[in-house]
């Protein structure tokens, strides 16, 4: 629990430090136009900044943590869903393909994304679609963090990085996704951080 504790607190604090550079770009360079400071948007780039370092940061102290002078490199799995490469890379595709029923839903009349996302009136602010889309981004994050669990066993008992190759494919593709939408939003919010007028 201290470890689960400590690298999510690592990873909040990682992030945060990541986007404080464009913040402070944000309020000195923004400034003379009295507009308001974007939570939003800063948010969605430290969330998807800590998404990225939670997946990642669990292996770095694994492979620095590593026993390699046991003479049984790669560790016997025990048997749970969450410790087994297997069984952790199932659930981990499952959780990625969970948030597809969506689209589906839609696609067949049952579901409305637009009213489940906006509300009844799009040009107001819809708290419940706000959580919903939070929501959204946590089964990504959960399914990075289950199919590094056996990675991280792996290598603090000095195993090799690659033995689950399955299980790291899918952190590489989660972990690259978050760090495409970081940079995403770099670019995209890129004049405003720099003061030009009428960015958006």
């Amino acid at each position: 629990m201290r470890t689960i504790s400590k690298i999510t607190g690592s990873s909040a604090l990682i992030s945060l430090l990541l986007i404080l550079p464009f913040m402070i770009m944000e309020v000195v360079n923004r400034r003379i136009f009295n507009e308001d400071f974007p939570f939003t948007l800063f948010f969605a780039m430290w969330l998807n900044a800590f998404a990225f370092s939670l997946i990642l940061l669990p292996i770095v102290r694994g492979r620095r943590t590593s026993n390699h002078d046991m003479a049984n490199p790669i560790p016997t799995q025990k048997n749970t869903l969450l410790t087994n490469p297997k069984s952790a890379a199932m659930i981990s595709v499952a959780l990625i393909l969970a948030p597809g029923i969506l689209p589906l839903l839609n696609s067949v009349g049952w579901l409305s994304l637009d009213r489940l996302f906006n509300g009844p009136n799009p040009e107001v602010a819809y708290l419940p679609g706000l959580f919903i889309s939070l929501g959204l981004i946590l089964f990504p994050m959960a399914a990075g963090i289950i199919a590094g669990r056996p990675i991280v066993s792996t290598l603090r008992a000095g195993g090799r990085l690659f033995a689950h190759p399955i299980n790291l494919i899918i952190i590489v593709v989660i972990s690259f996704l978050f760090a495409a939408a970081v940079v995403g939003l770099i670019v995209d919010q890129w004049p405003c951080f720099m003061g030009i007028p009428n960015c958006d």
